[in-house]
């Protein structure tokens, strides 16, 4: 059955956080981790299953970074084609038959022109180049992570459709501002958010990541992108706020915690619920009984 197939018929769960499991897996504070697809495959595996075994439907490709941009801060540049196809492969091999792969695709870190440098061929260039290699290696459709800015998130849509992407997700990362709104850092509404990811062709919506949010405050995200959108929606908060123990952020939200908080946002009809930084297994392992149990 396919991804949106079942998204119609059922609550899925997705994983958690990739990057803090890779550092606790010995990567360095702000390493590349998307190297890691080819230099050490057994421990991006080990991530990968153990989400399944903790009841992820979904698992997310170790490719959030892999842009052409996020990459060369690395000296990777040239390998972006070879790490995308790689973490669909691992990913693929983890998942088996009945559960999905969703292709990765990170923001670049660079701000469109005038703003800043990036054009919006180069952006569409890099994209699609991302996409198709996800795809190739198996990956059953594409989301399009911590989004902020509307000229990005159109130019990155059209390149995973025109890639030949079966269901592509719009995933925003939303903060609260001091005056209390809720917007990106480049100042879209959730309700501006939801209907450009309808406008483009987006197959759902989502929100991931973002600061100064309650997991409360994502069932109201879940209800507003849901409402703007008409799309099913896809929610991956983050495990509360961290707090920093010398370079490292650290995450105090237990699993039972995390999945108490989701409640609200199943409530709100969110049709994927995941985690973002912070969350692990423990956190999955929560959400898949929260979700056994209200079905």
């Amino acid at each position: 059955m396919e991804l949106l197939d079942r998204v119609r018929t059922s609550v899925l769960v997705a994983d958690g956080a990739m990057g803090t499991q890779l550092q606790m897996a010995g990567l360095a504070i702000g390493g590349g981790g998307e190297a890691w697809n080819v230099e050490h495959p057994d421990r991006v595996l080990a991530i990968h299953h153990a989400y399944l075994a903790a009841g992820s439907d979904i698992i997310l490709t170790n490719s959030f970074g892999a842009s052409r941009w996020a990459l060369a801060r690395h000296g990777l540049a040239d390998r972006l084609e070879e790490l995308n196809r790689a973490a669909a492969v691992l990913a693929c091999e983890a998942a088996g038959p009945g559960r999905f792969v969703l292709g990765d695709v990170g923001p670049t870190g660079e701000l469109l022109e005038p703003l800043g440098g990036m054009t919006r061929e180069a952006l569409k260039e890099d994209a699609s180049a991302r996409c198709r290699a996800l795809l190739g290696a198996g990956a059953h459709g594409i989301i399009l992570e911590t989004l902020t800015a509307a000229d990005e998130a159109s130019v990155a849509l059209e390149a995973a459709l025109e890639a030949g992407a079966p269901c592509v997700i719009a995933s925003f990362a939303f903060d609260r501002r001091p005056n209390g709104r809720v917007r990106t850092m480049m100042g879209l509404s959730p309700a501006e958010a939801g209907a450009l990811a309808r406008a483009s062709g987006a197959a759902m919506v989502g929100a991931n990541c973002g600061t100064h949010l309650a997991l409360a405050d994502y069932a109201a995200l879940a209800a507003e992108l849901a409402a703007a959108a008409g799309l099913p929606v896809m929610v991956q908060p983050n495990a509360g706020q961290p707090r920093l123990e010398g370079a490292h952020a650290v995450y105090d939200m237990s699993g039972d915690g995390f999945a108490d908080g989701m409640r609200a946002v199943l409530s709100a009809g969110a049709a994927v619920v995941g985690g973002c930084c912070g969350t692990g297994p423990e956190h999955i392992r929560a959400l898949r009984a929260l979700v056994d149990s209200w079905r």
